[in-house]
Parts: structure tokens; sequence; C-alpha cells
């Protein structure tokens, strides 16, 4: 098997579309909507959960049964029935089409996979085995959330806050210096402890350092 291409999509305002209504739909919607995607389901019937999203106007639903025609506004494609006919079809439609396409549990029906994903705010940290197991990949990701605690969400927003100003008044030839010295650990053992201000503290001391 070829190697895959590692990505981060960046999916707000792109149209998606999911077909099938059951509960694996309803996770690949939900995973959609946090990333504002565009989302219009296809199928007969949908899970409750599914109908509220819909009611709540977060995603749109083709109350009808699929057909070849429903990929041509996307720009990227799930389909998720427990019909294995119905998800072929879509798989040949979004290929035709030159769309990327993820069929649920079928890896040699995908051009791309899903990963499982552990996020702290910006931070996402994804495991795939390219559809070999995905019980080993969260597995993985479990493991994961251990290492990597809930500070880190604040810890990301704190060296984004800083990035634009390091940007402007460090010389490039000393921004890997900065960065290096931002990342080492110390900032992070500060939020570790829960003095925020600190980290914030030594942070702008660093870039005071090493502004030019």
């Amino acid at each position: 098997m070829a190697k895959a291409y590692p990505a981060v999509l960046l999916l707000e305002n792109k149209r998606a579309i999911v077909v099938g209504g059951g509960s694996v739909a309803e996770r690949k919607v939900k995973g959609l909507l946090e990333c504002a995607a565009d989302v219009t389901i296809v199928s007969p019937r949908i899970t409750e959960g599914l109908q509220a999203l819909v009611r709540e106007s977060q995603c749109a639903w083709k109350k009808k049964c699929y057909e070849g025609s429903d990929v041509q506004d996307a720009e990227i494609v799930f389909a998720a029935t427990d019909d294995e006919e119905v998800n072929a079809r879509v798989f040949h439609d979004a290929t035709e089409a030159r769309l990327m396409v993820n069929v649920a549990d079928r890896p040699e029906l995908c051009s791309f996979y899903l990963p499982s994903v552990l996020r702290r705010g910006s931070l996402s940290i994804a495991v795939s085995t390219q559809g070999a197991s995905p019980l080993l990949a969260r597995r993985i990701r479990l493991q994961l959330e251990e290492r990597f605690s809930a500070r880190y969400e604040g810890y990301v927003d704190l060296l984004q806050s800083v990035r634009d100003t390091v940007n402007g008044e460090v010389a490039e030839q000393d921004r890997m210096a900065f960065w290096e010295a931002a990342t080492d650990g110390r900032i992070l053992e500060l939020l570790e402890d829960g003095d925020a201000q600190a980290a914030e503290v030594r942070l702008q001391e660093l870039v005071s350092s090493y502004s030019a």
C-alpha cells in the first residue's frame, strides 16, 4: 500500500455531502460542523440527533435516496450507509467528479482516511493506521491524552498571541532561537502549575530579549 500524505483540511464554508442517516453518519456530520463546513445529509431517514441539527439549521437534509447528482455541488463527500451498493456508487460518482471521498469502514473505497484526533484548542494530534485498525489508532490517541493535558490549549493560544509580534520585531535569523526558547517546556510548566500570569510574563520577557 502506498503511503498516505498527511494533511490538515480547512473546511470552513466548504460544501460537504454525507450520504446516510445513521449513527455513523451522525458522527461524521458533527465532526464536519465542528470545522464549520456547510453540510448536507442525503438519506430517506436520519437519527433523532441529526433531526435536531436540521431543526436548528446547522445542516441541510435531502430526504431521499442517493442519486449521482447529489455530489455535483460537493467539495468533499462521505458515505456512511448500511448499503454496500449505495456506498460503492457514492465512491464511483465522487471519484468520477474528482472529489475527495471517504466511505465508512471501507478503506479501499476512500481517497482519504479519517484519523483518530486529539484536540487541545488549536492543537490537533491525528493518529492514522490508513484504515488498517481504527481501534489501534483510538488506543494510541487515548495514550496521547494522558501525555498532552488540557493545559496545552492555553499554551498554544499563548504562543499564537505573540506570533505577529515576533514576525514583526524579531530578526528573521533569530526567530528559530526564540521559538526554541518559547517551547522548551518552562512556559508550559508554569501553565501546568496553574500560573498563567507567570507564563505570560515569561513569554513577553522572551519577546523583549529577542526583539531587534
